[in-house]
C-alpha cells in the first residue's frame, strides 16, 4: 500500500509547487498598469492589517483561483474556508478545498488543526472504498514524512494571507476608485511591490524560491491589485511578476462573506492513516 501511495507524491508535489500560494503561469492573463500619480494613497501595512481584521471578523468565505502554465496545463481550484482565532488575523484557517490539473486530475483536502485528510484519485492508487488519507501535523511514519509536503503546499495554496501579505510590502497603495466584481461594488487598489521587500513577508517555500528566481533574471518589482467590498472584505486579487518569458499570474475570488459553512473530516471507515501504514 505505501509503496503505490508514494507513488503519486512527486506529481502532486510538482502541481503544487507552482499552485501555492495561488500563483500560476497565465501570460494571456496579465495587463499593463498604467501610473495614475494624483490618486489618493494609503499605507500598504495599514491596509494589510485592515482588510485581515475584517476577513477573521467576517469568519467564513469561500476562495477561487484558476490558471494555466503558459497557455498550456490547466489548473484550478476552489474552497471554502474558516478563519480561526489565534496567530495572524486571516492565516489560520481550516478548509475543505480541491485542486485540479491536467497531470493528476482532481485532488480535494479537508484542512483542520492539526491534521490533514488528503483524497486522492482510485486511479493512483487508493481504493475506491477508502480514498481518504489523513496527515497529521507531526507525522510518524515515512509514508507521512512523505505526504506532509503535500498537505503543507495544499495550505499555502489556499492562504489568502500569503498573497494578501504583498500588501506589507507596499509603502503606499494607490486607490483608484469605483469598480465592481460580478456585479458587487468594488473600490480597486493597485500597488508596485518591491520584489525583495516581498522575500521578507511571504512564508511559503516554494514562493520564496519563486522569488528568488525572479531576482537572479533582473525582475524588481511586481504589480499588485485589491479590490474591496464596502465594508474593507476583499473581493478580488490580482498580481504580476514579469520575466523575460511570461508573466507569472496569480487571480483569487472571494465570495459568500460570513455564511454559515461545515467542515468535517471523512467518515473513520473512509479514512487509512499515514501514521499506521509501516513500511
Amino acid at each position: 500500500m505505501r509503496r503505490r501511495v508514494t507513488l503519486v507524491v512527486s506529481s502532486l508535489l510538482a502541481v503544487l509547487a507552482l499552485a501555492a500560494g495561488g500563483w500560476l503561469l497565465d501570460p494571456a492573463g496579465s495587463r499593463e498598469s498604467k501610473p495614475h500619480a494624483h490618486l489618493r494613497t494609503v499605507s500598504g501595512p495599514d491596509l494589510y492589517a485592515s482588510v485581515t481584521a475584517r476577513m477573521a471578523a467576517a469568519g467564513t468565505a469561500t476562495y477561487t483561483f484558476s490558471g494555466s502554465a503558459g497557455g498550456g496545463e490547466a489548473r484550478s481550484g476552489l474552497g471554502t474556508l474558516r478563519f480561526l482565532p489565534g496567530g495572524e488575523p486571516a492565516r489560520v484557517f481550516d478548509g475543505d478545498v480541491s485542486l485540479r490539473s491536467d497531470a493528476t486530475g482532481r485532488m480535494r483536502a479537508v484542512l483542520l488543526p492539526g491534521m490533514v485528510y488528503l483524497a486522492i484519485p482510485p486511479a493512483k492508487g487508493i481504493p475506491r472504498s477508502r480514498p481518504w488519507l489523513k496527515v497529521s501535523g507531526q507525522p510518524r511514519t515515512p509514508l507521512g514524512r512523505s505526504l506532509a509536503p503535500v498537505a503543507e503546499q495544499l495550505r499555502a495554496a489556499f492562504d489568502p494571507g500569503e498573497t494578501l501579505c504583498l500588501l506589507r510590502a507596499a509603502d503606499r497603495v494607490q486607490v483608484v476608485g469605483p469598480d465592481g466584481v460580478e456585479g458587487v461594488p468594488a473600490v480597486e487598489h493597485r500597488a508596485s511591490v518591491r520584489l525583495r521587500g516581498a522575500l521578507t513577508v511571504v512564508t511559503d517555500p516554494a514562493v520564496r524560491a519563486q522569488y528568488r528566481a525572479m531576482l537572479a533574471a533582473g525582475v524588481r518589482t511586481l504589480r499588485y491589485e485589491l479590490w474591496l467590498d464596502s465594508s474593507g472584505l476583499p473581493l478580488r486579487i490580482h498580481a504580476d511578476i514579469p520575466t523575460t518569458q511570461a508573466v507569472y499570474s496569480v487571480t483569487g475570488v472571494f465570495r459568500r462573506w460570513g455564511e454559515p459553512v461545515r467542515i468535517v473530516g471523512p467518515k473513520a471507515t473512509q479514512v487509512f492513516d499515514s501514521d499506521r501504514i509501516k513500511g
